[in-house]
């Protein structure tokens, strides 16, 4: 199911004020860490490259994003930067204040004190600007460095180890495990009101992935008990392998959606290239058997309306126009052609082919000036999902099924869209791979087909 947010165009001939002090902020604030006083501290990133700013959630959550950020560094053009020094837990084998993985990072002896044997421990020479390796000081450029201000770098030559240069200081931090990456972008963070942080366009959503999934979770059973049915009990399990599909499916997004474009091309289906082509067999794949029944819900949404400027008569509207029409016969296209198929064969070839398409025509999108974003509320996702699917025939029988018991909700973020992945099983106590067999009177011990059971009373 796809359900989508119109692009909202409003005509602007003359660049307001507002416009032209959002560009100054985004601009002043590029590559600083944006911490938001008036709420619990939430902190963002404002990329350099793009100037929009990037949610950093939980400490796995900026880890992984601030690595995607990262551009590949010679460890030559890194040594130009000057060393940053903050407190980390990690272990220090040699005692010398400076974290084994950190001394790694930076080429010196995490088992000796002193690794150039000058007199001066690693730990004096890095916080003074001294040659830790060497001789003399530090091969320091401070031009380089003026340009790498706010940026993330990965240490190509090493084991692509993070380094973050922070703006206020001009000197590059090691962003080592995530708590301890996470720990320095808070301690490096700048405070920002909430007005000022609404001039910056947020590339994520403010909130974490996992808040909606429960959200989500807690609608559906909702659903349920009106109707006097059992709630859904929650299942990490199958959690994790809704998440990989979604995760899955925004990988494929990556390469046809995006930011400030005239037009993009989502897609989902339930079919997955990896683990399995239906949802029972990921579920094998991951190694859960103990169901005898399973359905699944999938469902992509729009997270985000843009506000947009062009000149009257440049084609932008035209193009924004002509696209929501391609879009919706591609999509009712793929849709029938999948159904129309019994051959999984040809159902993975179908939806290559249909990737690759929209892949193409992505290329001839050109770009848009975003005026203003506007994100819904994780509420307002959590219910549109739950609305969708139970305004749809066959996602809402998944939902009111009396006979599911469990179930595991999955949300992954590409490019202005959520796609979510339900998936519902009834338990089974017997007659799974690797469980024991049922039993029941007058009948000999059985299992699933196409299991069979054991000496040991187990089906394989």
């Amino acid at each position: 199911m796809s359900i989508q947010i119109k692009i909202f165009i409003f005509i602007v001939l003359i660049l307001s004020p507002f416009m032209v002090l959002a560009e100054d902020l985004s601009q002043k604030l590029s590559g600083y860490i944006l911490l938001q006083v008036e709420q619990n501290g939430e902190a963002w990133y404002v990329s350099p490259e793009d100037r929009m700013r990037y949610f950093l959630g939980r400490p796995a959550d900026a880890f992984d994003l601030m690595r995607r950020q990262g551009l590949g560094i010679t460890n030559v053009n890194l040594e130009k930067i000057p060393i940053g020094i903050r407190g980390t837990e990690e272990t220090d084998t040699d005692g010398d204040g400076l974290g084994d993985s950190f001394e790694e990072a930076i080429g010196t002896d995490k088992y000796k004190k002193d690794s150039d044997s000058d007199g001066f421990d690693d730990l004096h020479e890095v916080q003074n600007g001294y040659n830790f390796l060497g001789e003399g000081a530090a091969p320091i450029d401070m031009e380089f460095s003026k340009n790498a201000i706010g940026k993330i770098f990965l240490q190509v030559e090493n084991k692509g180890e993070a380094w973050y240069v922070n703006p206020r200081d001009n000197k590059r931090y090691f962003l080592g495990r995530p708590a301890d990456a996470f720990q320095i972008m808070r301690d490096l963070g700048l405070g920002i009101s909430n007005f000022d942080l609404d001039e910056i366009s947020a590339v994520t959503p403010s909130f974490l992935l996992s808040d909606l999934e429960k959200d989500i979770y807690s609608l559906i059973n909702e659903e349920r008990r009106k109707r006097g049915l059992q709630f859904l009990k929650w299942n990490n399990d199958l959690a994790v392998t809704a998440r990989r599909h979604s995760n899955n499916l925004s990988l494929e997004n990556s390469k046809f959606t995006g930011f400030g474009v005239s037009c993009d091309y989502p897609l989902i289906h339930h079919e997955g290239f990896y683990g399995g082509i239906y949802n029972s067999e990921r579920l094998a794949s991951d190694g859960i058997y103990y169901f005898s029944k399973t359905g699944e819900n999938i469902a992509l949404l729009s997270g985000v309306a843009h506000k947009i400027s062009f000149w009257e008569g440049n084609g932008i509207k035209e193009k924004i126009e002509e696209c929501q029409i391609t879009r919706s016969a591609w999509d009712q296209e793929i849709k029938d052609a999948i159904h129309e198929t019994e051959d999984e064969a040809q159902k993975i070839e179908m939806l290559k082919k249909e990737i690759e398409k929209r892949k193409n025509e992505f290329q001839k999108s050109v770009m848009v000036n975003i005026v203003e974003s506007v994100w819904l509320t994780r509420e307002s996702l959590a219910m549109k999902t739950v609305d969708g699917w139970m305004n749809s025939d066959g996602h809402r029988k998944n939902i009111l099924e009396g006979d599911f018991d469990e179930t595991g909700i999955g949300v992954s973020y590409i490019n202005g869209y959520f796609i979510s992945t339900q998936i519902f099983i009834k338990r089974a106590d017997c007659g799974f791979k690797n469980g024991v067999c049922c039993e029941k009177e007058g009948y000999y011990p059985y299992c699933y087909i196409p299991l069979e059971c054991n000496q040991k009373d187990i089906c394989l």
